[in-house]
């Protein structure tokens, strides 16, 4: 039974279907809660400018990020290879969010070069520091390196909502509900430094302090 769910996952109109029933659910607690966008003059402030930058979020709080980009600047979100990857790239085309298949890894570097491109281009890009394996809640060197090379600052964006549902699985996934009252918290952009670990660390810091703000919303 296992063996055949998996192949069965694997089918396009598997894929196909599952993505848009996501896209369906997510567009409905969207457009049914009441959601408020903080410090959203942040990311205004980069699209009047045209300036290109990172937006970092938790794999975790990807659910709710996506239906409250309103601006017209292009963003491409780097998604694994993975099966669940495939499907998560085709719940974005909903959006209107492109993505890069790939990884920031020393086997991702053709993803790295076209993250790197697009930025230099002037558009945002969209990165889960912690995905696709984790560990939960931790910065991934790819972010630093990418931040440093194409020198754009990175700005942390969390979300929390409730009444909200926090699963047991490895990256303790966010799942809202219909008419929900919820916040997504821009926090403060991080300047690239030379030196790496502490980049690491700047950002490691900026992600916390984002999604403490998020959750403190609704104590």
């Amino acid at each position: 039974m296992k063996s055949f769910l998996s192949k069965l996952l694997r089918q396009p109109i598997t894929q196909n279907t599952l993505a848009f029933v996501a896209f369906f659910y997510i567009k409905l607690v969207y457009i049914t809660g009441r959601w408020e966008i903080k410090n959203v003059n942040i990311i205004e402030d980069y699209i009047s400018k045209n300036k290109p930058f990172i937006i970092s979020f938790w794999h975790g709080h990807l659910l709710m990020l996506a239906p409250a980009w309103k601006w017209k600047t292009p963003v491409h979100m780097l998604i694994s290879n993975h099966r669940d990857g495939k499907m998560i790239s085709k719940t974005m085309d909903y959006f209107g969010i492109q993505t890069i298949s790939g990884s920031t890894d020393k086997k991702g570097f053709e993803a790295a070069r076209q993250i790197i491109q697009k930025l230099k281009e002037g558009n945002v890009i969209g990165i889960t520091p912690d995905g696709p394996r984790g560990p939960t809640e931790k910065v991934s060197m790819g972010i630093v390196h990418l931040a440093h090379i194409a020198q754009v600052d990175v700005v942390p964006v969390a979300y929390a909502c409730k009444p909200i549902k926090k699963l047991r699985s490895w990256d303790r996934f966010r799942v809202a509900g219909p008419f929900c009252r919820g916040a997504l918290v821009v926090g403060s952009p991080i300047c690239p430094v030379d030196d790496l670990k502490h980049l690491r660390s700047l950002i490691q810091t900026g992600m916390d302090q984002t999604v403490e703000t998020a959750d403190r919303q609704f104590i």
